[in-house]
C-alpha cells in the first residue's frame, strides 16, 4: 500500500524527526487523538514579542515542496501553509470543506460529490477548478512521478488497479522480470477510475469500499491541487524546488527558499479567506539541533520549537516558561534491511530488538515521559467502539516488546542465529552497522543501543553518523544495515501505522514481505464490521512484531514552547504544526 511513505523520516529526534512523514502530534495542554488543543505560552517573554510576523522552524532542508514528491514532517509543515485540499482539518482534527464549498456523501458511503468554491483562486490570479485536482490525482497515480504517498489514492475505486497497470505498461519486460510469479495486471485506463468531472467545479469520487476516515484522506497534501498549465511550463523536475517554482491556493504564497536555511511564506492575499489571515509573514528556519533551537527560542529569535529530552524541558522550565505537551501518538523504532545478509535471519532481527532496556534508554536520553513501546501502534489511535486499538491488542495478546527487553530470550535467538547463518558472535563484529543523523540526541540513543548489544549479545556495532537526508535517502534506497527512524499518524486509524509493511509498499523501507500479513491488511481494508475489523489488525500486527522488520523502541510525548505574542497554534495527533491558525495577541 505505501508507495511509500513515508512516512515522513530520519530524524533529528530531537525535533520534528525528519522520518516521521504525516505528522502531528503536539497539541498544546495535553490532549488525547479524539482532539486538539490550541495553546500559548503563559508565562515568559520572547525578544520578538513586538513583531507580527513569525518564525517558526523546521528540522531539515524539506526534501521537496512538490505536493506530489513530499516525504518528510519539514515538507508537510511548509505544505499546509501553501495548498488547500478538498477538505481540510479543523483546529479540531475534524475534516472540513475547505477549497469545496459543499461535500455530498452518498447513503452507502461510497460516492463523494465534491462542489468547489466560487472564490477559490491561484496565486497567480487564476480561478482553482476541478481540473486542478484530477491533474495533481493523475500525475500522482503516475509511475513516472514515482510519488511516495501515491497509495494515499487507493481507497478511490480502481486507483491502484490504474497504477499498477501503468507500471506494467512502462517497461512489461521489467515487470514481469521483478514479478515471474505473477499475471499482468489487467488494463486499467483513467476512465476506470472512480474519478468523474462533472463540471468545472465539481467532482465526483467513488470509494473501492465505505472508509470511516475517508475525510482525513481528502486532507492530505497529495491530494492537493495542481496548476497544470504552470507545473507544465516549469517542468515536473524543476517544480516545487524553488520559490519561484510554485502556484499555490492556499493561506500562504512562497516568497523565498533560501536553500538549508530559510522558507518564508506570506500571506495570500488571493485566497478566499485572506481577511482571517491574522500573521502576515512566516519564516521556517532550518535549525538540526535540539538545544540550537531551543536558545534561540530564549533569544527571541523563535516563536516555537518542540524539545524532546528532559534537560532542554528543565533550561526552558528555569528561564520562566510553562512547557505544554501532548499524548504520545507517534511510533519511533528501528528500521531493519531484511534484505541485508544478516539481517535478513529472523532470530538474530529478534535478538538485537529484544536485548535492550528501552524503558531505561528513555529514562537516560530523553526524560520527558516518553513511553516504552509494546506494540507498533500508539496509546492514541482508536480502534473499534472509540477504544485504543492498543488496549485491545494488549488484552488479547500482551506485551510482545517488553518495555525493559528480555536479555534472556534475546541470547537464545542470538544463538540460534549464528546457528543459522554459520557464523560466530566474532564474525558478526562490525559487520552490523546503524544509520543516525547528525544530531546528538540521535546519535546518544544509538550508543545505548551499541552498549547494549556489547554486553548482551558480545557484539560490536558501527554507529554510521550522516546528515538526516541522508539517512532517509539509504533507507528508502536499500543501501542500510539498521536505522533510526519513526512516524506519525496521517489519520486517527491503525491502519496508518500497520499498512506500512505490507509487500512492495512505497515506506516499507525494511523490504519485508509477507503473504499472510498482506492479506490480513488487504481484509481490514475492506471489512465493513468494526471488531472484525479491528480482530485482523490485531492478527496483522502480531505477525509484525513475531517476524520483527522493525524493532520498536518508543512512543513520543512532544513537549513544545510558543510564544506569547501568538494564540491559537495548532498541535494535534494528526496535523503538522498548523500555524496558519495562528493570531498574534492584542
Amino acid at each position: 500500500m505505501k508507495l511509500r511513505k513515508m512516512l515522513a523520516l530520519v530524524l533529528a529526534l530531537a525535533l520534528l524527526c525528519a522520518t516521521l512523514t504525516a505528522c502531528g502530534n503536539d497539541s498544546g495542554t495535553s490532549s488525547t487523538a479524539s482532539g486538539s488543543t490550541t495553546s500559548e505560552a503563559e508565562s515568559g517573554e520572547t525578544a520578538s514579542s513586538g513583531d507580527q510576523n513569525m518564525d517558526n522552524y523546521i528540522n531539515m532542508e524539506p526534501t521537496s515542496l512538490n505536493t506530489l514528491l513530499a516525504t518528510y514532517a519539514a515538507d508537510f509543515n511548509v505544505l499546509r501553509a501553501l495548498y488547500e485540499n478538498l477538505m481540510e482539518l479543523d483546529e479540531n482534527d475534524v475534516a472540513q470543506p475547505a477549497a469545496a464549498e459543499t461535500v455530498d456523501v452518498s447513503e452507502d458511503g461510497l460516492v463523494y460529490t465534491f462542489t468547489l468554491r466560487d472564490d477559490g483562486v491561484w496565486s497567480n490570479g487564476d480561478p482553482v477548478t476541478a481540473d486542478d485536482f484530477v491533474f495533481a490525482w493523475q500525475q500522482a497515480l503516475n509511475p513516472d512521478v514515482a510519488s511516495d504517498y501515491a497509495y494515499m489514492l487507493f481507497f478511490i475505486k480502481n486507483a491502484e488497479a490504474y497504477l499498477n497497470y501503468q507500471g506494467y505498461a512502462l517497461d512489461p519486460a521489467a515487470w514481469e522480470e521483478a514479478n515471474p510469479d505473477e499475471e499482468p495486471p489487467a488494463e486499467t485506463t483513467w476512465e476506470d477510475v472512480g474519478v468523474k468531472l462533472l463540471d468545472e467545479k465539481t467532482i465526483e469520487v467513488t470509494l473501492e469500499h465505505p472508509i470511516p476516515y475517508a475525510g482525513y484522506l481528502f486532507t492530505f497534501k497529495t491530494l492537493a491541487p495542481i496548476h497544470q498549465s504552470f507545473y507544465e511550463e516549469v517542468g515536473a523536475d524543476a517544480y516545487g524546488t524553488d520559490a519561484d517554482k510554485l502556484c499555490t491556493n492556499g493561506p500562504y504564497t512562497i516568497e523565498e527558499w533560501s536553500h538549508n536555511s530559510y522558507v518564508r511564506v506570506v500571506k495570500n492575499e488571493n485566497f478566499h479567506g485572506a481577511d482571517e489571515i491574522t500573521v502576515p509573514e512566516m519564516t521556517y528556519n532550518i535549525v538540526t539541533n535540539a538545544t540550537t533551537a531551543v536558545n534561540s527560542f530564549l533569544s527571541g529569535e523563535l516563536d516555537y520549537v518542540t524539545m524532546s529530552t528532559g534537560e532542554l524541558i528543565t533550561q526552558v522550565e528555569n528561564a520562566g516558561y510553562e512547557v505544554v505537551n501532548q499524548d504520545p501518538s507517534s511510533s519511533f523504532w528501528m528500521y531493519v534491511n531484511t534484505e541485508n545478509e544478516y539481517m535478513s535471519n529472523v532470530n538474530l532481527r529478534r535478538a538485537l530488538a529484544l536485548s535492550f532496556d528501552k524503558q531505561a534508554m528513555i529514562d537516560a536520553i530523553y526524560q520527558n515521559g516518553n513511553q516504552a513501546m509494546t506494540s507498533m501502534v500508539p496509546p492514541a489511535v482508536m480502534g473499534a467502539n472509540d477504544s485504543s486499538f492498543q488496549e485491545a491488542l494488549l488484552e488479547e495478546k500482551g506485551e510482545m516488546y517488553p518495555s525493559n527487553g528480555d536479555v534472556e530470550a534475546a541470547k537464545g535467538y542470538f544463538e540460534t542465529a549464528l546457528q543459522e547463518l554459520g557464523v560466530t558472535a566474532e564474525d558478526l563484529n562490525n559487520k552490523i552497522s546503524i544509520d543516525v543523523s547528525d544530531d546528538p540526541v540521535v546519535q546518544a540513543q544509538a550508543a545505548f543501543y551499541q552498549e547494549q548489544w556489547r554486553q548482551n549479545l558480545g557484539i560490536e556495532v558501527t554507529i554510521n553518523p550522516m546528515q538526516a537526508t541522508q539517512v532517509n535517502s539509504n533507507r528508502q534506497n536499500g543501501n542500510y544495515c539498521l536505522s533510526i527512524s519513526g512516524w506519525s499518524p496521517d489519520y486517527n486509524d491503525p491502519m496508518t501505522f500497520l499498512d506500512l509493511f505490507v509487500t512492495n509498499g512505497g515506506n516499507n523501507d525494511s523490504k519485508w514481505s509477507n503473504a499472510e500479513y498482506d492479506e490480513l491488511i488487504a481484509n481490514a481494508m475492506v471489512e465493513a464490521d468494526a471488531d472484525t475489523r479491528t480482530q485482523m489488525l490485531i492478527d496483522a500486527e502480531k505477525i509484525l512484531m513475531e517476524e520483527m522488520p522493525v524493532g520498536p523502541t518508543y512512543c513520543r510525548v512532544r513537549d513544545y514552547l510558543c510564544s506569547d505574542k501568538l494564540t491559537g497554534v495548532v498541535r494535534s495527533a494528526f496535523q503538522e504544526t498548523v500555524m496558519h491558525f495562528a493570531k498574534i495577541a492584542e
